[in-house]
């Protein structure tokens, strides 16, 4: 039985996902395969909360273990962080500790601000490569214990980030809480989520998997955050991720939310219903038949077919649609950290971007990234598509 970690209140099992593997596991050989991780995935949806959870037996440790996803391989992503950067400028913080850092991709655009930073991410590779490139980062979970040292070693920090990692965490109230005891008092916590409206909005269910147990709208995030004593001071929807959401919270109780946070509050209500969800639900099955009735029928047509990004989404969408190497032949990731693996569950090869390749058309799966796509592959004859729903791009 799956509760809400908001407001503990049973959870209602809405629908399912199918057998899905770990998303972010890219099996590199036969034995690999062979021990893969598959569940059902199933999705529980709170209706007071308007929270959606997947429920996982995994280990948090396990996933960041070897983990595969480079943010600043993405021009997209870094420009976002660039721009993140100002906005943290522009409100003067002095001392930020980024959640989640990953390879150091908001650290480096905080430096050349010249604004004290310090990331701590789970993920030892990656962490490798951060601190490797100059961007200091404690390898750990932010827990209690790393909470203590951060305090002895480096001090309060004014702001706390995290970008695309809440979803991740296991226990979300207790980020709240370790936020509490490390904040300096009159600072801020900033969190850029995947928006679950926007997913909802546009049946982009293919941003489920495991590796993301949680869902929020704002509604949920401002009461998860109260409950450990912070105000939510200001929210902006912000286009990354395929639809996210900002939000900042602060430790004064005298906070007054801003006006475009009030009008997503307000909004989201009528987006959310359970009905609504169930019946995006289903639009998103039928887009999945389709996209595997036309990989068929390019392939009857004598099209070279390739997929393009290798995101976690690519995992959700071709076991769900029962794609294999059979309708694909070969997935472009230009993280090297996937390239020489394979894609979870369907076993896809992920190869790096050549010239050469004999393509026709791309199905884009890393569609937010088009435009460096595009710029890559600098062929004007080869077209390229989304995959949900299936349109050119």
């Amino acid at each position: 039985m799956s509760r809400c970690i908001v407001c503990e209140s049973k959870m209602e099992k809405i629908s399912s996902l199918g057998l899905q593997p770990l998303a972010n596991k890219y099996p590199k050989d036969a034995r690999e395969m062979e021990i893969e991780f598959k569940s059902s995935m199933e999705i529980y949806f709170c209706e007071s909360c308007l929270y959606v959870n997947i429920p996982c037996t995994i280990s948090r440790d396990f996933f960041f273990e070897d983990y595969f996803y480079l943010s600043s391989v993405n021009k997209e992503l870094m420009e976002h962080f660039r721009l993140l950067a100002d906005h943290i400028k522009n409100i003067k913080s002095n001392f930020v500790l980024d959640v989640g850092s990953n390879d150091g991709i908001l650290l480096e655009q905080l430096l050349k601000k010249d604004i004290n930073c310090l990331g701590i991410d789970p993920s030892e590779n990656v962490s490798k490569i951060a601190n490797e490139n100059g961007f200091q980062t404690i390898v750990g979970f932010f827990d209690k214990k790393a909470v203590e040292k951060i305090k002895t070693n480096f001090g309060n920090p004014d702001m706390i980030t995290a970008s695309s990692v809440f979803t991740h965490l296991e226990s979300p109230g207790l980020f709240f809480k370790n936020c509490k005891d490390l904040l300096y008092k009159k600072g801020k916590v900033l969190i850029e989520v995947e928006y679950l409206s926007d997913i909802v909005s546009n049946f982009a269910f293919e941003r489920f998997y495991f590796d993301r147990p949680h869902y929020y709208s704002l509604f949920a995030l401002v009461k998860l955050a109260e409950s450990y004593g912070f105000k939510l001071e200001d929210a902006e929807l912000i286009n990354v991720h395929g639809g996210s959401i900002r939000a900042t919270f602060t430790n004064q109780n005298s906070c007054k939310i801003s006006k475009r946070a009030m009008e997503i509050l307000k909004k989201e209500k009528n987006h959310l219903s359970k009905q609504t969800i169930i019946n995006k639900l289903e639009k998103f099955y039928e887009s999945c038949a389709i996209l595997k009735n036309k990989i068929q029928d390019l392939k009857n047509n004598n099209f070279n077919i390739a997929a393009y990004g290798c995101p976690a989404r690519f995992s959700t969408i071709t076991n769900f649609a029962e794609i294999t190497g059979n309708d694909i032949p070969y997935v472009i990731d230009d993280s090297p950290l996937k390239q020489g693996r394979y894609s979870p569950g369907r076993h896809i090869p992920i190869r790096s971007f050549n010239e050469k390749d004999s393509v026709d058309i791309y199905i884009v799966f890393a569609y937010e990234y088009i435009r460096s796509i595009k710029e890559q592959v600098a062929n004007p004859n080869i077209k390229f598509f989304k995959p949900i729903p299936f349109k050119e791009l």
